[in-house]
């Protein structure tokens, strides 16, 4: 895990000037090493966090024995030691790190090797004799990369987007993703825009070749979240949950190879419980850190279900808790939000970071969790509707009956899907209404230059379309990106079993029973690894998530909050109507704002925070170009028109 940061351009004295601040910047995404690497048209900058062979040898920027590749590479490749014998004919490997065996693979096969890397990554690799640059990203987006296109012509790229901002510049403000994020608290599907108008985000999935004299970048897709066809989906069977189960127990222990010291956080719910089960499974000896936060007291207290865990593991489980019931917003959220480098949506981003910090300050370099599983196994309440009003409008009326009895759902529920499984264009419109109601407390110029993006969502009823949409754009985008700033922020590397790609291509193909089954979520992971889990984590059925008392601990500082949201530097922003915010926090003061608009509260006070942080230049500019995104059956980038 490490940071990176690269200059292509005609100008080298800027390129290395560019590259030595960025590493500076970097510094905490790698405490263990430095370097810069610099030849006629390109500078690339690296910090390094040791986590697999901690010599020398792993040093970076690492050149190939020819002299023609150099790479620099922020990751981890779980599986880079099967990789190396259908390397080592052509190359003589003088490390155990999977550094070199990446340079090794891309050096002999090009982009293609990266269909057989089993991990995250970011990287760039400089080819000297055809003065090209390389770069890429993981299949989910864990490892980050961002770029930016100067007025000089050169192109400049790094791990945050810091770097990216000159010293004393006055960023300016990417408008729709401000307005979706202050309406409806999401960004992702704005694809790779990201809250500054000039500074954009590598996509996922993809890699591309620079041409040194053109700078130009063309993503070409080298993996997508895989779907399956309905005639060829297969049930949940024994053999099934056997074949999960190994996918799962080897990505969990595929992800502790590690030459430092490891631990896990654990929430209580289904999957960082599995997690931890399936680590105390394969710990021969020796105890197996988790770390925990929890609001005791409150409606989000899942400390019986972590202790239920504790007790499963016994003496191979060491569980450290903290207490963030009674956090101060006023003295932690600017840190994060810088670290964060854009708003976002609640506090338990908050408590990660306490729980990060608390991880770094007992030795631990290398933390594994059970993020990603909900998106993987349609865990989110959101999803059920989705899986039945799939079912219902393919016919299996009995089924969705049952389901949406055991769920216990209420009319509006109901609603949406019976509308989306008989006309989905009704249910998107029904969307449409109800997210343009959202924008109300919106200045009209924000307004103005936010994009309707709904009729490019899935409807309700397209389960496939669903899945992939929270893949590639509500959810893991965000929870990816949370959880690189704030390990990083504490010199971490934070590895997450369920991304690995192997389970996917185990998952897609089930039917929607292998999910949900009588109001049961995640009824295959409850299958295939109930053993890892004590009888009551397998069997509870609610969802309460990484929450965090919003309301009270809002309330507890509302001064503090009131002065933020409708203060000067909020007005002058001219982001949203100061005055009805005002309001809503002095319902919030006597506890009588419900949760939208307590939601609503959180976020102008984080993009408030956010824009003071930053330095940003908020006034507003409509840009009437579509957002670009990446087509699934296309190797380039075009626009929605």
């Amino acid at each position: 895990m490490c940071g990176i940061v690269g200059y292509l351009g005609a100008d080298a004295a800027s390129g290395r000037q560019f590259a030595e601040r960025g590493g500076r910047l970097l510094q905490h995404r790698g405490l263990d090493d430095e370097g810069v690497f610099a030849a006629d048209g390109v500078v690339l900058g690296f910090r390094r966090l040791s986590i697999v062979d901690l010599t020398a040898a792993g040093h970076q920027p690492m050149t190939s024995p020819d002299g023609r590749y150099t790479l620099i590479y922020n990751g981890e490749v779980y599986n880079h030691e099967d990789l190396r014998p259908r390397l080592s004919n052509r190359w003589q490997f003088s490390s155990r790190c999977d550094t070199e065996t990446v340079l090794a693979a891309l050096a002999q096969e090009g982009p293609a090797a990266l269909e057989r890397m089993v991990g995250m990554w970011a990287l760039a690799l400089w080819d000297a004799v055809d003065r090209r640059l390389l770069l890429s990203r993981d299949r989910y987006g864990q490892k980050p990369l961002y770029w930016r296109k100067c007025d000089d012509g050169s192109l400049r790229f790094a791990s945050e987007i810091a770097p990216l901002i000159d010293a004393g510049e006055r960023p300016k403000l990417y408008a729709p993703a401000m307005a979706e994020f202050l309406a409806v608290g999401s960004y992702g599907h704005l694809g790779e825009r990201t809250f500054f108008r000039d500074i954009r985000s590598f996509p996922p999935g993809h890699w591309a070749w620079i041409d040194n004299c053109r700078s130009e970048i063309e993503p070409r897709r080298y993996w997508r979240f895989p779907v399956c066809r309905k005639q060829d989906q297969r049930p949940l069977d024994d053999y099934a949950a056997r074949q999960f189960r190994e996918a799962f127990l080897e990505a969990v222990g595929s992800q502790m190879v590690a030459d430092v010291p490891i631990a896990a956080t654990l929430s209580g719910g289904l999957d960082s419980s599995a997690v931890v089960g399936a680590m105390a499974l394969s710990k021969s000896n020796g105890r197996i850190r988790a770390f925990t936060a929890q609001a005791r007291g409150t409606a989000y207290d899942e400390s019986s279900y972590v202790a239920a865990v504790g007790e499963l593991w016994g003496d191979r489980l060491e569980i450290e808790a903290l207490a963030v019931e009674t956090m101060s917003l006023s003295i932690l959220t600017e840190a994060v939000v810088v670290a964060q480098e854009e708003p976002f949506g609640d506090p338990s981003i908050i408590a990660h970071d306490l729980i990060t910090r608390a991880v770094r300050k007992s030795g631990i370099t290398v933390l594994l969790g059970g993020q990603g599983g909900d998106e993987l196994l349609l865990g989110y309440p959101h999803f059920s509707p989705a899986v039945v009003a799939s079912e219902l409008r393919g016919g299996r009326r009995y089924w969705a009956l049952r389901e949406m009895t055991s769920l216990g759902m209420g009319s509006g529920a109901l609603i949406r899907i019976g509308a989306s499984a008989i006309w989905p264009t009704l249910e998107r419109s029904m969307r449409r209404r109800s997210k343009l109601n959202a924008y109300h407390w919106l200045s009209p110029a924000l307004r103005e230059a936010a994009w309707d993006l709904s009729p490019h969502l899935a409807a309700l009823s397209h389960l496939d379309g669903v899945w992939l949409e929270n893949i590639e754009k509500l959810a893991l985008p965000h929870l990816v990106h949370y959880d690189d700033r704030n390990c990083m922020r504490h010199s971490i590397e934070g590895r997450m079993p369920f991304l690995d790609h192997r389970l996917a291509d185990v998952v897609a193909g089930f039917e929607p029973q292998a999910f949900l089954d009588h109001g049961r979520r995640k009824n295959l992971l409850r299958h295939a690894c109930g053993d890892l889990l004590p009888d009551i984590v397998r069997s509870r059925n609610d969802k309460i998530g990484f929450h965090t008392p919003l309301t009270e601990l809002m309330a507890a500082e509302i001064e503090w909050v009131q002065e933020l949201v409708c203060g000067e530097e909020a007005r002058a922003s001219e982001l949203f109507d100061t005055d009805w915010i005002s309001s809503r926090c002095e319902a919030l003061r006597h506890r009588a704002a419900g949760p939208a608009d307590v939601g609503r509260v959180w976020r102008a006070l984080v993009a408030t925070i956010w824009t003071r942080a930053f330095s940003v230049d908020c006034d507003v500019v409509a840009d009437r170009r579509p957002p670009l995104v990446i087509d699934a059956d296309s190797s380039r980038a075009r626009a929605f028109m």
